[in-house]
């Protein structure tokens, strides 16, 4: 069995692919999970575009990637597994703020898609629609515990995204970056939980005043860019430093993000 990992990232750029150093480099070797075959990178107009919403590219949708890896890489639809994660935000125009809603309709839509028609994967896609649907109102059982298996589909909706992984702690953020104090403009809320963009209102801007500060720390010299230009780089820098420290990884494997993760991947062997 392989496993493909469809997953809200940047494309590689040229021999960069800082998307799977991210995760099968960084994330998944901390959380004691085996690398997964391909780690595929998409948007979340990727997932919107299967579900027949209006998107702001034209990109294709995820049944349409899902096909073309399948056809490249000559997947087996009754024996691949595929893992989808995509970030809660920003939710879908007219839709309302619901994981749970985001599951079902990424499941329904994936069974009722004609480019898997008949394959394994539309099959375990509508099993689980229709189990999640059973469980609407009640406290989860069974599917939640739900582990790849050969021929299966499992989605992670990352609430309210991947970035609140690393949006726990300004400290520590701050001596992930080589900086021993709050530079001007740091942004505060740290923790956090009802910040619906940590991304965009902490990474982004900590990572601006990063910028802004002469001498040039360090890390200016291994990642050249600003945060909307290189999130995946950024990102997978700051967990590889916050990994580094035991108390912050022991942290770091409580968020709900990575015990999921954890609970559904394949351990290291």
């Amino acid at each position: 069995m392989r496993v493909a990992l469809f997953v809200e990232g940047s494309a590689p750029l040229g021999t960069k692919d800082h998307c799977a150093r991210l995760w099968n480099g960084t994330l998944l070797p901390a959380l004691g999970r085996a690398p997964v075959d391909f780690v595929v990178p998409i948007g979340k107009d990727a997932i919107s575009r299967l579900r027949g919403f209006r998107t702001s590219t034209a990109g294709p949708g995820l049944d349409t990637k899902i096909q073309a890896l399948a056809r490249q890489e000559k997947l087996d639809p009754n024996i691949d597994a595929l893992v989808i994660a995509w970030d809660l935000e920003p939710i879908d125009e007219n839709q309302r703020r619901c994981a749970w809603d985001e599951k079902v309709g990424l499941y329904r839509s994936l069974a009722a898609s004609p480019l898997l028609e008949g394959s394994g994967w539309a099959h375990d896609a509508r099993r689980r629609a229709d189990a999640l649907c059973g469980l609407r109102g009640h406290p989860p059982r069974g599917l939640n515990h739900s582990r790849v298996t050969s021929g299966s589909v499992l989605a992670l909706c990352m609430e309210p995204m991947f970035e609140s992984l690393l949006a726990r702690d300004g400290r520590a953020v701050r001596r992930a970056l080589g900086l021993n104090a709050n530079p001007p403009d740091w942004p505060s809320g740290w923790g956090h939980t009802d910040i619906r963009d940590p991304s965009a209102a902490l990474l982004e801007r900590a990572i601006d005043a990063l910028r802004r500060l002469r001498p040039r720390p360090h890390v200016r010299r291994l990642i050249r860019e600003n945060w909307p230009n290189a999130k995946d780089e950024w990102c997978e820098y700051i967990l590889r430093q916050l990994f580094a420290d035991a108390q912050q990884a022991a942290l770091l494997r409580e968020h709900p993000i990575a015990r999921r993760l954890a609970h559904l991947l394949p351990p290291a062997s």
